[in-house]
């Protein structure tokens, strides 16, 4: 089994989450001793894998990269990093980089090059429709393909051979330097496919179980995600629909999303997330608090490989924009929620839950299974050999009771969510059910009691 099979990410934005200068590159700091901290909690939450980035240098906000080989300066240096990776892997944590491939920063060598040679510059295939009869908005002499439309932001040309050995050279120096793990690859879908597959051999030649991951906007996961190419892709439109399912009361949308995605790859398990730097918090979203709760039960127990971002595992409401806007006022602290792993509800249930996922193999191996869904319920199970573990959730402000069929060899159900957790054992063994609530049985059929705005995850052995 690869370590991915059972993974659960803790994911950090380095840049917000340490109040880096947002948009100076020529800052210098020293924040890994602060994202060691970060790390020992990411533990103690129940994961087993970081997801960090951007971390290279670049011109400002993180995606317009300077240099693939350094550290950002605002963060720290390359020998504070590879000692931060050392120091994950001897927690026991996978670390996970992001990796842009197709667009660069307008100080990146070869572009720098580029702009004093023109025409005669030996990168200038590297970069996409570059025009010397035009000009740009800097007055460089030639005009190029920006990306997202932002001309510090140049797009590469990932048809070039010579370029794809930059990266594969890039991909060798990370894991040969710093002994990553992994790689999250920022907008796969205007990548080449051709590139995709001979980086996924060069880097399982250094590294076997080196894992791909890509940012995919179109939807379209079998063409990227398959036994050649990634081994995974970000899901984005489960994360829509986690809020949408539960502001409108439709679980059908996540059912019929989780079929299709099983339709088009069945084995391929997706980065199940519900917010990132990129989007609004989950808070900001919803309609009721309760449903933090449902929403983190189905993350984490759906078919994917669970994500938590860092801050979403505390009740509190610090919004996107003050993330961006680094003010140390509002900077997440550490320090401020050191008890909220036993008083905090929230960050419990995710502690919990980062455990189960660890600890019961039908989480990361069982197959899904689909048992009831209606508009404001959604019954599923995950389900390994001989044994299930069945998720139970109701999102209506009314009490529900349900008679649910199991199968004939079992005749005992507990709702795991009542476990508790023992803070000194490894994740994979630190759940206590001595005390879950047995919830009955007959005649083989359980007997399901759903509260108004609540959910279950119940052991059938």
């Amino acid at each position: 089994m690869a370590w991915y099979d059972s993974a659960v990410f803790y994911q950090i934005h380095p840049l917000s989450l340490c109040g880096c200068e947002q948009e100076s590159a020529n800052v210098e700091g020293s924040h890994f001793a602060e994202l060691e901290e970060w790390a020992g909690h990411a533990k103690k939450m129940g994961c087993n894998a970081i997801y960090i980035g951007p971390i290279f240098k670049a011109d400002s906000h993180g995606h317009g990269i300077a240099d693939y080989h350094k550290i950002d300066s605002r963060l720290g240096t390359n020998e504070e990093f590879k000692n931060w990776v050392a120091k994950c892997h001897d927690m026991g944590m996978r670390v996970v980089v992001d990796a842009v491939f197709n667009h660069v920063g307008r100080s990146f060598f070869a572009f720098q090059n580029l702009k004093r040679n023109g025409k005669k510059s030996p990168y200038k295939d590297w970069f996409s429709n570059v025009n010397f009869h035009k000009d740009n908005d800097y007055g460089d002499g030639f005009s190029y393909e920006s990306w997202g439309g932002y001309q510090r932001l140049v797009k590469l040309n990932i048809l070039s051979p010579w370029l794809h050995d930059f990266h594969f050279d890039t991909v060798h120096f990370w894991i040969s330097e710093f002994d990553i793990d992994g790689i999250r690859i920022d907008a796969i879908d205007e990548m080449d496919y051709d590139f995709i597959k001979d980086l996924r051999k060069t880097a399982q030649n250094m590294k076997q179980d080196f894992w791909l991951m890509g940012e995919l906007m179109d939807g379209e996961y079998a063409r990227w995600v398959n036994d050649k190419m990634l081994h995974s892709a970000a899901n984005n439109e489960l994360q829509k629909k986690f809020v949408m399912a539960h502001n409108h009361g439709d679980y059908p949308i996540i059912a019929r999303s989780i079929r299709e995605v099983s339709e088009q790859c069945p084995y391929a398990k997706l980065y199940t997330y519900v917010d990132n730097h990129d989007v609004s918090h989950i808070y900001e979203k919803l309609n009721k608090m309760e449903h933090r709760q449902l929403i983190a039960l189905l993350q984490y127990t759906l078919y994917g490989v669970p994500a938590l971002y860092c801050g979403s595992e505390f009740t509190m409401k610090r919004s996107r924009s003050d993330e961006e806007d680094g003010d140390t006022q509002t900077l997440l602290k550490l320090s401020d929620y050191k008890d909220a792993y036993v008083h905090d509800p929230v960050t419990y249930l995710h502690c919990l839950l980062g455990r189960a996922n660890q600890q019961f193999p039908e989480l990361f191996f069982g197959h899904y299974q689909e048992v009831m869904v209606t508009e404001k319920q959604y019954i599923f199970a995950r389900v390994l050999r001989k044994r299930a573990i069945l998720i139970a959730v109701n999102c209506d402000d009314s009490p529900l009771q349900l008679e649910v069929p199991i199968e004939s060899r079992a005749n005992q159900a507990i709702n795991i969510l009542d476990a508790t957790v023992n803070w000194d054992q490894e994740p994979g063994k630190a759940l206590d059910l001595s005390g879950c609530t047995k919830l009955p049985v007959k005649d083989h059929v359980l007997q399901l009691d759903l509260p108004a705005n609540s959910g279950k995850m119940i052991q059938i052995t």
